[in-house]
């Protein structure tokens, strides 16, 4: 290696220490005969017109040019020109100049400098005009943290540095598709415009693959076989490797070849051994180093396949920043779900936030682990809570997401689920209980019933008055009545079971006096009219009073809206004794009483369950 080494000083031009001085200086190969007589022919056929440009003054200078602002008059648009320095004004600096506008002329993409014409300066000299950037290079960002800031604010430096290369990669692959390799990739060679845009820029060393016959390139960031060493060929992959050595600089902040003498430097070229910090991502020192090969076989293919990397560690890193953010809340979470009284609503506010945090970062990388694993632990901190505060349906919801075999969920699963169980059979109970005691369950047919009662209870009087009054069979003819109102009650008994009248204690309670009250009454005046014969007039009176008990009974003890019934016979009785020619008049009163009380009790019950149907409404 040394020999090469030597044999390649021996044979260089110009000043060896300016390279050792400052290494990141563009070597380009002397002059080629076709490229020369290439450029007197192109030089022949441009002509100065100075009235197309108005020169504003410098904006850059390089190694070998000079770059103005200027405006183009027939667009009337701000470009850029590109002429060679006063120093710099040989035939070999006009063919170099004019190579780079003739290769990036033919390389129309976004991320190349477009370039938009060609001319010539007042006193013969080459121009290129091109797009005019309003921005930086990418190596004064690179060096200059406020720079960068100034660029991105508030933008991790590093994730802004991948985006640029990206982009170059893009360049270069596009490039190598026009068979077109750049040999001098390194960060001062792209511009970076103040909206972000990236431009590769100076084609000048630019040629096709093929055998590196001339040493050509920027020793700092160099491949070996751009020394030209015999047998050497630059390739697609010369490139690959100047995109590791820029990647290489964006991890440490340095380019990767140095050295006090140009022997020294070459010899670190050779070799081709970047070391790097131990605080650069794996990936992408992994990604340097097979970029880095000395052995251009074993580099990445294309510039592609850097370019996917690249973009598949910017995923990866978006990945782990949503992982991160998610870990917060799930620590928040956690904190939450271990007070003695977790507020339910913030719980659900930092799950959420959390478990979709976990789930972008696992769609933007299938691969983040700590992402599932942090997702899983939000799940299972939800079942416990769940199982343990909550809903062991919905315990079981989150837990058949997780999709693992976890024994100690499962049976904090299973004794919440039974206490569930329990407490709906519970709730039933209770439901069961608030229907049967709900006064308005059962009481449109309860209601019904007791008007078509009193009803026939208002008839009745009237016919007694006329056919059995005075006669033998005087309190006697009750009996009819009382039955016809039993077979009422049985129909009534016979309606729809959740509202009938056998739905609800109260109401068989009812029933059962009613019932028993009829059957008494039909029984006993049978029983005393076989034994002692016709009634008296006062047995009228007596049946008022009968009733009377018999509603206040129920009034006292089960529906106490009847007490206007129990009052009303209790008057009727009276009044039929005072007045008794007038008995079966008075006992009518009563009767209407009765039917009035039970309309008005029917109109505020229909009321109530309209406007509570939700609690009052049986089940």
């Amino acid at each position: 290696m040394t020999d090469d080494i030597d044999g390649l000083l021996k044979t260089m031009r110009g000043d060896a220490q300016t390279l050792v001085r400052s290494p990141s200086s563009t070597v380009a190969p002397p002059s080629d005969g076709e490229l020369g007589r290439k450029a007197f022919e192109a030089l022949q056929k441009l002509s100065h017109d100075p009235r197309a440009l108005e020169d504003e003054g410098p904006i850059g200078e390089g190694g070998m040019g000079v770059v103005h602002l200027a405006r183009q008059v027939s667009l009337d648009r701000r470009v850029a020109i590109k002429f060679l320095r006063p120093d710099r004004g040989s035939t070999h600096d006009v063919e170099q100049l004019l190579s780079e506008a003739w290769t990036a002329g033919k390389l129309e993409h976004p991320n190349i400098l477009p370039i938009h014409a060609l001319a010539l300066t007042a006193d013969g000299k080459p121009v290129i005009v091109m797009k005019r950037i309003e921005g930086v290079t990418w190596s004064a960002l690179l060096r200059d943290p406020g720079a960068m800031e100034a660029h991105a604010p508030g933008k991790v430096p590093l994730d802004e540095h991948l985006r640029i290369l990206t982009q170059v990669c893009h360049a270069v692959h596009f490039a190598h598709t026009r068979g077109v390799v750049h040999r001098d990739l390194k960060p001062e060679n792209v511009m970076v415009g103040a909206f972000g845009e990236v431009y590769v820029v100076d084609w000048g060393l630019a040629s096709a693959p093929g055998p590196a016959l001339q040493l050509a390139g920027t020793p700092a960031y160099m491949a070996p076989e751009m020394l030209a060493r015999g047998g050497d060929v630059v390739s697609e992959r010369t490139d690959v490797y100047l995109l590791g050595a820029m990647l290489f600089e964006v991890l440490t902040g340095v380019a990767p070849h140095r050295g006090n003498s140009l022997h020294e430097l070459f010899s670190a070229v050779v070799r081709s051994e970047p070391q790097l910090p131990s605080t650069a991502p794996e990936a992408l020192a992994s990604l340097v180093r097979r970029c880095m090969q000395a052995d251009a076989s074993k580099r990445p293919a294309s510039a592609l396949e850097v370019r996917r990397e690249l973009e598949a560690f910017a995923e990866r890193q978006g990945s782990l920043s949503l992982t991160l953010q998610s870990e917060h809340r799930l620590t928040e979470l956690q904190t939450l779900l271990s007070s003695e009284a977790p507020d339910v609503t913030k719980v659900y506010a930092s799950f959420s936030a959390s478990r979709f945090g976990f789930e972008q970062a696992l769609a933007t990388w299938a691969g983040n682990t700590r992402a599932r694993d942090g997702w899983k632990s939000a799940l299972r901190s939800m079942v416990t809570f769940e199982a343990t505060h909550g809903s062991a349906r919905t315990a079981r919801a989150f837990f058949a997401e997780l999709a693992e075999a976890n024994p100690e969920l499962q049976r904090a699963l299973e004794i919440a689920t039974a206490r569930e169980e329990e407490q709906s059979r519970k709730l039933q109970r209770l439901e069961q209980l608030e229907t049967e005691l709900n006064p308005l369950t059962g009481s449109s047919i309860r209601m019904a019933t007791a008007l078509i009662i009193s009803l026939i209870w208002i008839v009745a009087p009237w016919i007694g008055a006329k056919y059995a009054k005075g006669t033998d069979y005087e309190g006697v003819n009750a009996v009819p009545i009382a039955l016809l109102s039993v077979v009422v009650l049985g129909f009534a008994m016979l309606s729809r079971r959740d509202e009938g009248l056998r739905s609800t204690p109260l109401n068989r309670q009812l029933i059962r006096i009613v019932a028993f009250g009829m059957a008494a009454q039909a029984l006993g005046l049978v029983a005393g009219f076989l034994a002692l014969g016709p009634y008296p007039p006062g047995i009228v009176p007596m049946l008022s009073g009968y009733w009377a008990v018999i509603a206040g009974v129920g009034a006292v003890s089960i529906f106490p809206a009847i007490w206007p019934t129990a009052v009303a016979y209790a008057f009727s009785a009276a009044a039929s004794y005072v007045d008794i020619d007038h008995r079966y008049e008075w006992g009518t009163v009563g009767n209407i009483v009765f039917c009035i009380n039970a309309l008005v009790l029917w109109k505020q019950q229909r009321r109530l369950r309209r406007q509570r149907p939700a609690t009052w409404r049986p089940r």
